[in-house]
């Protein structure tokens, strides 16, 4: 399918990268490499609102099937699973249906027993759902089985989707590049930095000028080590290395398995050193992601950034958590800036099962929650970064999204262009696995529990073959 004209000028106003002034001293255009020597590099800036992207080009790639006209052939209640109340919350604002319609299924993934009646219902089509929401975690072991329908044979054309960021539609497909499923929201990722903290650090807090810092990979690292060094170790640029891995790993040219044989990019092995380097100069506080001592950090003014979405500025670093919650005190004092690589974390994508027979009901709550673009908006003005380039592009160039919490800055240009260039195309079916396993050895190999990064490779090997992941 083809972006329309429309949205072709939308994006040659969109937000990218521009000047910047130095972070790094001596010279803001040198790059330091990880063996200490420099070389030089193009400046790079978080982008802003006034500047230019490249169009990005046309949405292709994707295997449409006959759209079909479709009906409802049972006259009972649409089933909807979940994981959370989310979808169905919005569901009953944007599609109007209420529980006279509907029968909700909400069993938490936190112990896996979400995927496990998803899977035992799957199987024999008893108690199945119409449509069910999967979290991204997990979302493509059904997207891309036979578990799950095509968005067409919902009756929904690709071209009610040429307004999405094309990584939630790489993602939602099969291996035959057929769509499969949709989201209203998009998790794009940024860094988010405690503006005092960077101020006395790294000599400013300016949001472009600080996107240097995070250019690029050794830049990070630089700036690493004269945050250490000017505080005497008590601050820290980042809590973990952990802080850095969906970003790193984004970067890779192929999946965990490519050519139906387990894979490990030259990516993945560049990471086990840089993650090394970090603990051995103990440039971080070596706190594991999402555990309590990385999380305690948050408001102690010890730790210069946290890296994430807009969705975990809000609620995880609790910056803007909802009325009833605790608001992080440092709140206010926070700016985002563009990481050293366009990346996603997270997200939730409703598909219709293999089962499904309220198809037009399912089309209609899936559009009304999806593709609307009125209902959309209106998740826009209520704090959600949403799957539609349109209005998160003219969310990017609108003052009113100048957050308080955020120091008055506007996180959309930083956000549209991460979204604009993230990829999912190398994503594979058990990608939560993968990527868990590869951290359990991570941490070890750091330590020097391996002499050598293939030992490290090979024990995770091991255990993938456990797991059953490969042979």
């Amino acid at each position: 399918m083809k972006i329309k004209k429309l949205l072709a000028m939308i994006l040659a106003a969109a937000m990218v990268a521009g000047v910047v002034t130095a972070c790094n001293e001596p010279d803001p255009n040198q790059t330091v490499n990880t063996d200490g020597s420099s070389q030089e590099s193009e400046p790079t800036a978080a982008p802003t609102a006034t500047q230019t992207t490249e169009i990005p080009p046309d949405i292709e790639g994707y295997t449409e099937r006959t759209v079909a006209e479709v009906t409802d052939e049972d006259d009972g209640k649409l089933m909807i699973y979940g994981y959370n109340t989310e979808f169905i919350g919005l569901a009953e604002k944007y599609a109007g249906i209420t529980t006279n319609d509907y029968d909700f299924i909400e069993i938490s993934n936190s112990d896996g027993a979400y995927t496990e009646k998803l899977d035992a219902v799957l199987s024999d089509g008893n108690e199945a759902p119409d449509i069910f929401v999967c979290d991204a975690a997990y979302a493509r072991k059904y997207l891309a089985s036979d578990n799950t329908i095509a968005i067409n044979d919902l009756g929904i054309d690709y071209s009610e989707c040429t307004n999405m960021f094309d990584y939630t539609l790489r993602f939602a497909s099969d291996d035959n590049s057929v769509i499969k499923g949709l989201t209203w929201k998009a998790c794009p990722c940024g860094v988010f930095y405690e503006r005092s903290v960077a101020e006395q650090y790294l000599g400013t807090q300016d949001p472009s000028e600080l996107a240097s810092c995070f250019a690029t990979w050794d830049a990070v690292l630089e700036s690493a080590r004269k945050v250490s060094e000017a505080s005497e170790g008590e601050v820290k640029l980042i809590g973990g290395y952990t802080e850095t891995y969906n970003a790193y790993l984004s970067t890779r040219e192929s999946g965990w398995i490519f050519d139906g044989q387990f894979n490990v990019d030259p990516t993945i092995e560049e990471y086990f050193d840089y993650a090394k380097k970090l603990y051995d100069e103990d440039l971080t506080f070596r706190a594991e992601q999402w555990s309590d001592s990385w999380k305690d950090k948050m408001s102690d003014k010890s730790v210069v950034s946290y890296w994430g979405s807009l969705q975990f500025a809000r609620y995880e670093l609790a910056l803007n958590p909802g009325e009833g919650t605790t608001v992080n005190p440092t709140a206010g004092d926070w700016g985002i800036t563009t990481a050293p690589a366009s990346y996603y974390n997270g997200g939730a994508w409703v598909m219709a099962s293999k089962y499904c027979d309220k198809k037009a009901t399912s089309a209609d709550v899936i559009r009304a929650v999806c593709i609307n673009e009125d209902n959309l908006k209106d998740m826009v003005n209520n704090g959600e970064f949403v799957n539609n380039i349109k209005l998160m592009t003219s969310a990017a160039a609108d003052d009113k999204f100048a957050l308080e919490w955020l120091g008055g800055q506007n996180p959309y240009p930083v956000l549209l262009d991460a979204a604009m260039k993230a990829d999912a195309s190398v994503v594979v079916v058990d990608e939560d696995s993968y990527n868990k396993a590869f951290n359990s050895v991570v941490g070890p190999y750091c330590e020097g529990s391996f002499e050598s990064v293939k030992d490290a490779k090979d024990a995770l090997e091991d255990q993938l073959s456990e797991k059953g992941l490969i042979e």
